[in-house]
């Protein structure tokens, strides 16, 4: 068995080099990085977040577009095609810098000063998004096991979008750091929920009623506290060495080399590469009482990361079966009533934590954007509901749709709450110096 992988490798290998894939990818990148500076100059000039103008870009580079266009052969398609599926570790990546640069964000300090602010936003926001689109989903018709799976993908929240709004406007202030502090912790909320959720929409799709609750709560736990436990253990060692190095490139090297090998450690021992650099990042932040230092050059480095990630979640949008009645009606339903129960979950918290009154105001418009955890969670209810493929194929259409939607609309409402706040410093230095 093994010398038949090997000859197929090697035939891998060979046809690679025959058809010079190396080039053309390097041709893709070159418009893809070309493309997104013209997007940063429209963007700029339009006074639009960046973010938004990736994710049209990506939209109108969809293959199912770029398929549509007469001027172009069909192997050419063809290999357009094949390219932007090849990217699948940019996204894993740019997710990973995401993460890390979350977790440098939350200081046991400010933590402690928000207190049980965070818990009750955190809870409410999620269980918001989860009970409501799982009524809505139930009323317009749906399985109730289609209903849970879909209320379970609804209580995450996509981190990309909102911190590159944050940064992108150097925002500062107590609605930041609570939306920062949600965003982080949200994505392991949205694990447990859908970790419990799952088995029991598959009992409940197939009549099995071998349920297994012990697994399905102690499984996704240790998942989590996992994570956690190898993150706070990389950061820790790595700011370790950190704190001994003044040359940059010893700095940028130990960073980058964390981060990037946390993320292969947590998907090598089946562990959060999400949770892993939120850790990592977590311990950066609060394991040493010297600035690091290394936030402006990580900030520099990861623009084109971020771009190509943000096309690259454009591209996936597939119209081909969105057209239908009851797809716009699921699609509708779904991003309506999580809409509403991440607002009004986020107000509902923080009302009740007492909490101060620009965060009751507008910390729910910060956490619309879904993507990343909630198309691989789609993805991964494709290969459980493998014998029901039309399941999986609902669940992954109607993710990708409301995700290219709200990649959209999300940083906009971000933009909105901080300005709002007056917390958006970009704008700030703006007017003083107008």
């Amino acid at each position: 068995m093994t010398g038949e992988i090997i000859e197929g490798l090697h035939q891998i290998q060979e046809w690679f080099v025959l058809n010079q894939v190396g080039d053309k990818v390097i041709y893709l990148i070159g418009l893809l990085i070309f493309l997104a500076w013209l997007v940063v100059l429209i963007a700029k000039k339009t006074k639009i977040p960046i973010v938004v103008g990736y994710v049209f870009l990506g939209i109108i580079l969809s293959v199912e577009l770029i398929n549509q266009l007469p001027f172009l052969t069909e192997a050419q398609k063809s290999w357009y095609e094949f390219l932007i599926e090849s990217f699948d570790y940019i996204p894993q990546l740019a997710l990973a810098f995401i993460a890390f640069t979350i977790g440098s964000e939350l200081s046991i300090k400010v933590l402690k000063n928000l207190g049980k602010k965070i818990l009750y936003v955190v809870v409410l926001e999620a269980f918001g998004a989860f009970i409501l689109v799982t009524l809505g989903i139930l009323a317009i018709g749906q399985p109730l096991y289609l209903a849970l799976l879909f209320g379970s993908i609804a209580s995450a929240t996509a981190p990309a979008a909102t911190v590159m709004v944050l940064k992108e406007y150097d925002a500062e202030g107590v609605l930041t750091s609570m939306i920062l502090a949600v965003v982080g912790i949200d994505d392991a909320v949205a694990l447990i929920i859908f970790s419990l959720i799952k088995p029991i929409a598959l009992m409940l799709y197939s009549g099995n009623s071998n349920l297994s609750l012990v697994n399905s709560i102690l499984l996704p736990l240790i998942e989590i506290g996992g994570s956690i436990g190898i993150g706070l253990l990389l950061g820790y060692l790595s700011q370790k060495v950190l704190v001994g190095f003044e040359d940059k490139t010893k700095k940028v090297m130990t960073v980058i080399t964390t981060i990037v090998g946390g993320s292969a450690v947590a998907i090598l021992i089946e562990l959060s590469p999400l949770i892993t650099n939120m850790a990592i990042g977590f311990a950066y932040r609060n394991f040493t009482h010297k600035n690091l230092g290394v936030t402006d050059y990580l900030d520099t480095l990861t623009i084109p990361l971020y771009a190509l990630f943000f096309i690259l979640a454009g591209t996936e949008i597939r119209f081909t079966g969105i057209a239908s009645v009851g797809f716009l009606i699921v699609a509708f339903t779904y991003t309506i009533a999580r809409l509403i129960g991440k607002i009004g979950g986020a107000s509902l918290g923080a009302s009740l934590s007492n909490a101060p009154e620009k965060i009751k105001k507008y910390v729910g418009f910060g956490l619309l954007p879904q993507s990343g955890v909630a198309i691989a969670l789609a993805y991964t209810v494709q290969k459980s509901f493998s014998e029901a493929p039309e399941v999986g194929l609902l669940v992954f259409n109607t993710l990708l749709f409301t995700s290219a939607l709200t990649e959209v609309f999300g940083p906009l409402a971000t933009k909105y709450a901080i300005s709002q706040a007056g917390e958006a410093q970009q704008e700030v230095k703006h007017d003083q110096s107008t």
